[in-house]
C-alpha cells in the first residue's frame, strides 16, 4: 500500500476489552452489583424501556424520554433533548457518588453520547455494564409501527449506520467491564440478579404499576398529549391561568395523591420525594433544590402549567427566588406566577381548571395540509366543504358554518404555483378560508415587495408567475394578505402554526419572540434547499387537552393524529406524491384529494423506469423543483442539452430507495425535446449498506476492480465523440486532457447508439489510490441509450482492445466461487487488496437482470477516513501548544467510531508527530535567529535600570526603543518567519529579560503559527479529494 511506510508505528492501540456474554436460552442471566452504570443500548422500537422496567426498579432507570416529557409536557419534544441529557448525567453522577445503580434508558448508539457517561461514571469509581439489545433496524421498525409511540421507520433506518458500528465498538471500548447481548427472542426470559434491596423495590414497582396501570405512562406508551379532564362530580372549582406554578404542600401523602391524580397528568408534577428517591438522596439535600429547581426553571421558559408537590422540611421558597433570580448577563429574569392551593382544597379534592384566554373561539374547521402548488386538489376539498356549508345552512337554521383554515405554504414546487395562490388568496379575502402563514408564504411576500434575495429559485418563480398573470393592484391585494396572515392561531382546545410550537403563547409578546419559529422551524429562518426538518411532533411543547396541527415537515402518509404529543402534522409531501391532505375539526376525521398530473410524475418515479420525451421532460422539472435532482445547462456549442444528476439530498437520504428512477440521474444528458443523448449506467448498491450481506449468498458472474478518479461520459452528437462528467459539459481539469485521450483512440468500432463510460485518471488530479505517473481511459462499460442495458463483460474487454485501452482488472479468477458477502468480508480485512478502492461485483436476480454491487475495500475505507475525518482544522484546533500533543479524551472524539482502527490511529499519531517536530525544529530556528535582537534589548534593559527605573519602566522602555531597530532588522533578515511579526518578538524579549512569564510558550505560540500555514498551504496545493499524510518538506 503506497503512503504506509509514512505512517508512525510509535503508538499502538491498547484496549482493556470488555467481558462479551451472549444472552441466549441457557445463558439468560445478567447480574448487577451496586455502584454500577447500567447502558441499555439500541435503536427505538428494540424494547430499552420495557426491559428497564421489568429487570430494575423504576427510581433507577434514567430514561431521556421520561426527562423530555418532565420538562415538555411531549414525550417526543427534540429541542429539549440536550437539556434531558443534562438531567439524566446529573441523575446518574448523584446516584453513582450514593453507591447505587443507575441505569440509563437511551438510544447510546454513538461513542460520542456514551463517553459522556463514561466520565461520570469513572469520575465516581464506578463499574460500567452494557446491554446491547441486537434489534436490526428492520425488526425495530416493524416493531415501532406496531406501537403507539412512533418514533418513525425511516427515522429507524437512517440509524442504520450507526446500529451496524456499535457493537463492535462495545466490544472493543477500553471503558466497559460486561457487555451483554440480548438477541429479541430471548429478551423476555432474560433475569438480571440485583442486590436483595433493589429486588424488594422491583417486586413492589411491578404491583404498583399493575394495580394502578401505569406503566404505559411511565413507558411513554400513554395516549395524553390531548387528555382534557373534567369536573364530573360538580367539586369546587380554582380556576388557574395558564402557564402557573402550582403550590401543593404534600401534608398528608394520601390525600396529597388522591389530589394530584384527579387533576394533573405525572408529568405535570415535580414531586420532591419522588426526585429525591430517584437521585438516592435527602429530601433537604442541594442535589435534590438543584434538579427541582431546574426542572422547574425549564418548563417556565415553556410556559408549561406546573405543580410541586413538596414535604414540610423542603424549603420552596429558596428554590423559587432561585429560579427568579436574574442571572448577570440578563437584564430580566424568570418571573413565576404562584398559584398556592389551600390544605382545605387539597382534602376536598376540589377541581383545578386551567385557564387560557376567555374568549376563544369554538368553532367547527376544516384543516387543509401545504398545498404547494397542488390548485385542483385544493378547489376539490374547498369545494366539498362548500358543498357541505350550503347543505347545512339549507337543513338547519342553527348550523355553523365550517371555516377552512390552510396551516401555510400554499405556492412553490408544484404544478400550479401561482394558481393556488391567487385562489386561496380569493378564499381568504371572501372570509371563506385562514391562512396560518408559512415560510414559502413569508419568502414569497418578501420576494413580491421586492427582496428577490428573500426566497429559492422555487419561490421566485411562483412571484414571476403571479406578476406575468397579475396586474400591480392584484399583486398588492395578495401582499396585504399575506402580510395579515398570522403565524399563529388559537381555538378553543386547538393551536394551529405552520412549522414548531416551542411553548404555547401566553401573550402577544410571546407570539412576536417566536413568531419566525413558528413559521419556519427549529432553524429560524429560510435556509434555502429541501431539508430535512423535525417532525411536528418533536417540537411541540404544551399542556394536555390542546391538539396542535400543523404542516412543514413532509410527513409520510397517512396523516394521523399523535395522541401521545397531541398533534397532527398534514404535510404528506402533495407536490412529491400528488394527495392533499386535510382534517374535519373537532370531528379528527381526514379528507384527502388527488393532485393527478403529480400523481402520474410519482408513480414513474417509483417504476424505477426512465420515460422519454415529454414524460422525461415533465418528470425532471418535477424532480428538479423538489430538489431531488440538479441540471446543469449547455452553453455555446451544447447549447439545448442538459447533464442531470440526483441532489445532495437525495444522495444523503437515499432517496432512491424509494424512488427508484432517481438512479437513472448520474450524469444523465437529454435535449430540448426530452430525448436522451447519454445514458451512464444506474446508480449502483453499496453490499452491506443498501444491500444486506445476507442478501448476497450469491457466487458472482464477474468481479472487476473499482477505478479511483472521475467518470467520463463518452457520447456521440453533433457528427463528434465528445467527453463529458457528471458535472459539466467541458472544463479545463477533466474533460480537455480525457478528449485529448479519446481522440488518440480507435473510435471506428465504438456505437453512436451506446453511452460509453470510462474512468479518467490523471497524475494531476490524484484521488486516494495512486495510479503513479498513468494518464489513461478505464473502460467500465457501454450503456445502450434506449434500453439502459450495459454490455456483457466480453464485449467490455472486446471494446477496449478495439479502442486501444484497458479495462478495469478482471479479479474473477480471484475470487472464484467465492460468494460477494464472502467477497465484501476479505476485502474488509486489514492488509487485503491494497491501493484499491473497491470491486465491482455482477450478479443477475430472479429477473435475469445483471445487478451491479460495489464493495468497498478496508484500505480504502481507512484512507478515505483519514481524509475525510481526521480533518487537518480539528487537529489544529486540539492540539495543545503547551504539551504539544492531543489529550486521550479529544482523541477519542476525532477517532469516532473507528478508535479501535489501526491505521487511523497510526495516521492520527503521525500527523501528530509531525506538527510536534515541526513545532521543535521552527523553535530551534527561531531561537538562533533571536540570539542578537535578545542581547541588544538585554543591555537596553539593564542601562535602564542603571538609571533608576523600575523594573516595569524599564522593560516597557527597552521594548518600545527595540520597535524600530526591529522592523529594520526583520526586514534584512532571509528568514520568511521572522518577517512582518513584531508583536511576537518583542512579547518574547519581555518575557526573556522579566523572567516572569516562560518565554518558551511565545516561540511555541508562534512556532503553532506558522505550522498552521504551512497546513493551509499544503491544502490548496493539493488536489481536492487527494489522500495524504503531512505537508511535503
Amino acid at each position: 500500500m503506497k503512503n504506509k511506510e509514512n505512517i508512525s508505528a510509535s503508538k499502538t492501540v491498547e484496549n482493556k476489552v470488555p467481558r462479551i456474554v451472549e444472552i441466549n436460552e441457557s445463558q439468560n442471566s445478567i447480574e448487577i452489583g451496586k455502584k454500577t452504570l447500567v447502558l441499555l443500548v439500541g435503536l427505538p422500537g428494540s424494547g430499552k424501556s420495557t426491559f428497564a422496567y421489568n429487570n430494575f426498579p423504576i427510581d433507577s432507570v434514567i430514561s431521556t424520554d421520561r426527562l423530555r416529557h418532565e420538562l415538555t409536557g411531549n414525550i417526543h419534544n427534540q429541542v429539549i433533548s440536550s437539556k434531558a441529557f443534562l438531567l439524566a448525567r446529573k441523575i446518574a453522577e448523584t446516584r453513582l457518588k450514593q453507591n447505587e445503580i443507575a441505569v440509563l434508558d437511551a438510544q447510546s448508539l454513538t461513542e460520542e453520547k456514551r463517553n459522556e457517561f463514561y466520565e461520570i461514571a469513572e469520575k465516581t469509581g464506578a463499574e460500567i455494564v452494557t446491554i446491547f439489545l441486537n434489534v436490526p433496524p428492520e425488526m425495530a421498525a416493524q416493531r415501532d409501527t406496531d406501537r403507539k409511540r412512533h418514533a418513525g421507520a425511516e427515522y429507524i433506518k437512517s440509524k442504520k449506520s450507526g446500529y451496524s458500528l456499535v457493537r463492535n465498538a462495545l466490544e472493543k471500548s477500553k471503558h466497559i467491564k460486561v457487555v451483554y447481548v440480548v438477541e429479541p427472542d430471548v429478551a423476555s426470559q432474560v433475569a438480571v440478579k440485583l442486590p436483595d434491596e433493589y429486588m424488594d423495590s422491583l417486586g413492589a414497582d411491578k404491583e404498583l404499576m399493575k394495580e394502578a396501570k401505569i406503566s404505559e405512562t411511565i413507558l411513554g406508551y400513554a395516549e395524553i398529549g390531548l387528555l382534557k379532564k373534567e369536573n364530573l362530580e360538580s367539586r369546587e372549582v380554582l380556576s388557574v391561568p395558564a402557564g402557573s406554578l402550582i403550590r401543593v404542600k404534600d401534608v398528608d401523602m394520601f390525600k396529597t395523591k388522591e389530589f394530584l391524580d384527579y387533576n394533573f397528568m405525572s408529568h405535570q408534577v415535580i414531586d420532591v420525594r419522588s426526585v429525591a428517591t430517584r437521585l438516592s438522596s435527602e429530601i433537604t439535600d442541594q442535589t435534590v433544590s438543584d434538579v427541582v429547581s431546574y426542572i422547574i426553571k425549564e418548563r417556565s421558559k415553556l410556559n408549561l402549567t406546573s405543580v410541586i408537590s413538596y414535604p414540610t422540611e423542603f424549603n420552596i421558597d429558596k428554590v423559587i427566588e432561585r429560579v427568579e433570580k436574574i442571572p448577570k448577563d440578563a437584564e430580566e429574569g424568570t418571573k413565576l406566577s404562584i398559584f398556592p392551593v389551600s390544605q382545605a382544597s387539597i382534602e376536598n379534592k376540589d377541581f383545578v381548571n386551567i385557564q387560557r384566554e376567555s374568549d376563544l373561539k369554538d368553532e367547527p374547521l376544516f384543516l387543509v395540509g401545504d398545498v404547494h402548488g397542488c390548485v385542483t386538489a385544493v378547489k376539490e376539498l374547498t369545494g366539498k366543504i362548500r358543498h357541505e356549508n350550503l347543505e347545512g345552512e339549507h337543513g338547519d337554521k342553527e348550523y355553523r358554518k365550517r371555516k377552512i383554515v390552510f396551516v401555510g405554504d400554499i405556492g412553490d414546487r408544484g404544478p400550479y404555483d401561482a394558481e393556488a395562490v391567487i385562489y386561496i388568496s380569493a378564499l381568504v379575502r371572501q372570509g371563506r378560508a385562514v391562512l396560518i402563514k408559512g415560510n414559502h408564504d413569508e419568502n414569497l411576500l418578501k420576494v413580491l415587495k421586492g427582496n428577490l434575495g428573500g426566497g429559492s429559485r422555487e419561490t421566485n418563480q411562483t412571484a414571476k408567475e403571479l406578476k406575468e398573470r397579475l396586474g400591480e393592484r392584484s399583486i398588492q391585494k395578495i401582499i396585504e394578505m399575506l402580510e395579515v396572515a398570522p403565524t399563529f392561531m388559537e381555538w378553543k382546545n386547538l393551536a394551529v402554526v405552520h412549522a414548531s410550537l416551542p411553548r404555547m403563547p401566553l401573550s402577544a409578546k410571546d407570539i412576536d419572540k417566536d413568531s419566525s419559529r413558528y413559521v419556519h422551524g427549529l432553524k429560524g429562518e429560510f435556509a434555502g434547499g429541501r431539508i430535512q426538518t423535525e417532525k411536528l411532533k418533536n417540537v411541540v411543547a404544551k399542556d394536555p387537552g390542546i391538539l396542535v396541527v400543523g404542516g412543514h415537515t413532509h410527513d409520510e402518509p397517512p396523516a394521523q393524529v399523535n395522541m401521545i404529543s397531541g398533534t397532527v402534522g398534514l404535510d404528506i409531501d402533495a407536490p412529491l406524491r400528488g394527495v392533499l391532505q386535510g382534517m374535519y375539526y373537532p370531528e379528527l376525521k381526514f379528507l384527502s384529494a388527488e393532485e393527478s398530473s403529480v400523481v402520474k410524475l410519482y408513480e414513474i418515479m417509483k417504476s424505477g423506469a426512465l420515460p422519454g420525451g415529454a414524460d422525461l421532460l415533465a418528470l425532471v422539472k418535477y424532480s428538479d423543483e423538489l430538489g431531488m435532482i440538479e441540471t446543469k445547462e449547455g452553453m455555446g456549442e451544447y447549447a439545448g442539452l442538459t447533464i442531470i444528476n440526483y441532489s445532495r439530498t437525495t444522495d444523503a437520504s437515499g432517496l432512491w430507495e424509494k424512488l427508484p428512477t432517481l438512479r437513472h440521474f448520474r450524469g444523465l444528458i437529454i435535449d430540448s425535446g426530452g430525448l436522451v443523448v447519454a445514458r451512464p449506467f444506474e446508480k449502483t448498491h453499496k453490499a452491506g449498506v443498501e444491500i444486506p450481506l445476507e442478501e448476497l449468498n450469491i457466487v458472482p458472474e464477474k468481479v472487476f476492480e473499482k477505478a479511483n478518479g472521475s467518470m467520463g461520459i463518452v457520447y456521440f452528437w453533433n457528427g463528434k465523440w465528445r467527453v463529458s462528467t457528471k458535472f459539466s459539459f467541458e472544463n479545463d481539469a477533466f474533460t480537455k486532457p480525457a478528449q485529448e485521450l479519446l481522440d488518440k483512440m480507435n473510435k471506428d468500432k465504438m456505437d453512436p447508439s451506446k453511452t460509453y463510460l470510462f474512468e479518467i485518471i490523471l497524475p494531476d488530479e490524484a484521488h486516494i489510490v495512486d495510479y503513479g505517473s498513468e494518464k489513461s481511459l478505464i473502460l467500465l462499460n457501454a450503456v445502450d441509450k434506449e434500453t439502459g442495458v450495459n454490455d456483457e463483460w466480453s464485449a467490455v474487454e472486446d471494446g477496449a482492445k478495439s479502442m486501444g485501452t484497458r479495462t478495469a482488472v478482471d479479479l474473477t479468477e480471484k475470487f472464484k466461487g467465492m460468494t460477494i458477502a464472502q467477497i465484501y468480508e476479505y476485502a474488509q480485512q486489514e492488509g487485503n487488496l491494497e491501493n484499491l478502492e473497491g470491486l465491482m461485483a455482477q450478479y443477475r436476480d430472479a429477473n435475469g437482470k445483471l445487478i451491479t454491487v460495489k464493495v468497498k475495500t478496508r484500505g480504502y475505507d481507512d484512507k478515505k477516513f483519514v481524509r475525510d475525518r481526521l480533518d487537518w482544522d480539528k487537529l489544529i484546533e486540539d492540539f495543545s501548544t503547551e504539551t504539544l500533543d492531543i489529550d486521550e479524551d479529544k482523541r477519542e472524539k476525532l477517532l469516532a467510531y473507528n478508535f479501535d482502527n489501526t491505521f487511523a490511529n497510526a495516521a492520527l499519531e503521525t500527523r501528530i508527530a509531525w506538527m510536534r517536530d515541526r513545532i521543535n525544529e521552527i523553535i530551534v530556528e527561531l531561537r538562533e535567529m533571536l540570539v542578537l535582537p535578545t542581547e541588544l534589548a538585554r543591555l537596553n534593559y539593564e542601562e535602564n535600570l542603571e538609571k533608576g527605573m523600575d523594573k516595569t519602566a524599564a522593560l516597557r522602555q527597552a521594548a518600545a526603543a527595540m520597535a524600530p531597530e526591529l522592523e529594520e532588522y526583520m526586514k534584512a533578515s532571509k528568514s520568511e518567519k521572522l518577517k512582518g511579526d513584531v508583536g511576537y518578538i518583542i512579547s518574547f524579549l519581555k518575557s526573556m529579560l522579566s523572567e516572569e512569564v516562560e518565554p518558551e510558550s511565545k516561540l511555541r505560540a508562534q512556532a503553532y503559527k506558522i505550522v498552521r500555514a504551512e497546513i493551509e498551504a499544503e491544502t490548496k496545493k493539493r488536489p481536492k479529494n487527494s489522500y495524504w499524510l503531512v505537508p511535503e518538506k
